[in-house]
C-alpha cells in the first residue's frame, strides 16, 4: 500500500486488475498503436499515418489511449472521416460543397 501511496504523490499511478474477463469485456481493444509527433515514442502521426510506411493509415480504435466503457464505434467513424478528409487533401482532391 505504501508503494501505491508514493506513486500517487509523484503523479505516477497504474492499476492492474488480475481478473479473468470474458469476450464481452475485451471487444473494444484500445491503446495498441500510440500516436504522436515523435517516431521514437509513437507508431502513428497525428493523422493516424504510420511513421514508417508512407501510405499506411490506422483508423480503428487502436490509436485511442483507452476505452471509456462505452461503445467507441461512433468515435471510430468520426476519426475515419477526419482521416479520409486528410487523405483527400493529401491527394489533391477537392470536395464539392453544397
Amino acid at each position: 500500500m505504501k508503494s501505491i501511496e508514493n506513486r500517487q504523490r509523484n503523479g505516477a499511478f497504474s492499476l492492474y486488475a488480475n481478473l479473468k474477463m470474458s469476450l464481452r469485456e475485451v471487444t473494444h481493444q484500445c491503446g495498441t498503436c500510440r500516436f504522436g509527433e515523435d517516431p521514437k515514442t509513437s507508431v502513428l502521426d497525428l493523422n493516424c499515418r504510420t511513421h514508417d510506411v508512407n501510405n499506411l493509415y490506422v483508423v480503428d480504435s487502436s490509436f485511442f489511449p483507452s476505452s471509456t466503457a462505452l461503445n467507441p464505434s461512433l468515435t471510430i467513424m468520426a476519426n475515419a472521416l477526419r482521416v479520409g478528409e486528410h487523405l483527400l487533401e493529401r491527394l489533391g482532391c477537392h470536395l464539392k460543397s453544397g
